[in-house]
């Protein structure tokens, strides 16, 4: 039969068989102090740790500074760069633009002149050929005329260029030499009105209310509307030059060099001594 459990109140009192002499009280000192120490120095350990990872951070936080300090000086500098460049192109461009203006100019004015030339060199064939013409109706009309006239006509042919009605009318008329017998009255004899084709029989040949003579002086068509086609170049290339009109009448025609107008000469008879006057 077991016995009860006795009460622990009951139950008597168990020696304490620990040494607690000096010894064991002087080891528990050690145990202490030696993990005081031992804190101390993972405390330490740990504030410099702590420490060198602060520091790494900011010398990591100063290189990341520093380097985008020059990445931000780098895209300044290449925005600069960039707009130095775009400002030359603009400029290349606009010098660029000034050439080509220039060049187009230059190429027009090289095709006026061309065509001036062309203009010049067309007139000159077309006075040469007039004067061949001119040529074959001296042969035609020498005949006719008595020893005197022909010598004064000869001069003519030879120094004289052949004209057409279209090109006299580019030269303006100059008030000299215009009377005669004038049928209609208007200031223009009747020689020289035939050799310019208006009517001999009417003052107004276009009936405008303008006499012939005003018109033709002031450089209006006395056969129609508008001005005379007066073409200074063509003037210019004929000044001091005699002209034959090839299509009719054969009028005569000098160029006086100084006011650029054309003096009638008349009738081959009476040519030079027209000259000679002015």
């Amino acid at each position: 039969m077991n016995p009860l459990p006795q009460s622990p109140l009951m139950a008597p009192p168990q020696p304490d068989y620990t040494y607690t002499g000096p010894e064991q009280v002087d080891y528990k000192d050690r145990q202490i102090h030696y993990e005081r120490k031992k804190r101390h120095w993972q405390r330490w350990v740990f504030y410099v740790v702590l420490s060198v990872v602060f520091l790494a951070m900011t010398a990591y936080a100063v290189y990341i500074y520093s380097e985008n300090t020059k990445l931000v000086n780098s895209i300044t500098e290449a925005n600069a760069s960039l707009k130095i460049t775009t400002q030359n192109l603009s400029d290349s461009e606009k010098q660029s633009l000034e050439r080509q203006r220039k060049v187009a100019e230059l190429e027009k004015s090289l095709a006026d002149s061309q065509a001036d030339l062309d203009k010049q060199t067309a007139d000159l064939q077309k006075a040469g050929e007039d004067k061949t013409k001119l040529l074959s109706s001296y042969n035609d009309f020498k005949v006719s005329l008595g020893s005197s006239d022909a010598n004064i006509y000869s001069f003519l042919i030879n120094y004289g260029v052949g004209v057409t009605a279209d090109n006299l009318i580019k030269i303006p008329l100059a008030d000299y030499n215009l009377g005669g017998l004038d049928t209609d009255g208007d200031g223009l004899s009747d020689t020289i009105e035939v050799a310019i084709g208006t009517d001999a029989s009417k003052s107004d040949s276009d009936g405008d209310g303008f006499s012939d003579r005003d018109e033709l002086l002031a450089g209006y068509n006395a056969l129609g509307e508008g001005k005379l086609p007066v073409d200074a170049a063509f003037v210019d290339l004929n000044r001091g030059s005699i002209l034959i009109q090839v299509e009719q009448n054969q009028g005569a025609w000098y160029i006086n060099p100084k006011d650029g107008k054309r003096y009638f000469l008349g009738n081959p008879a009476k040519a030079l001594q027209a000259i000679e006057k002015l």
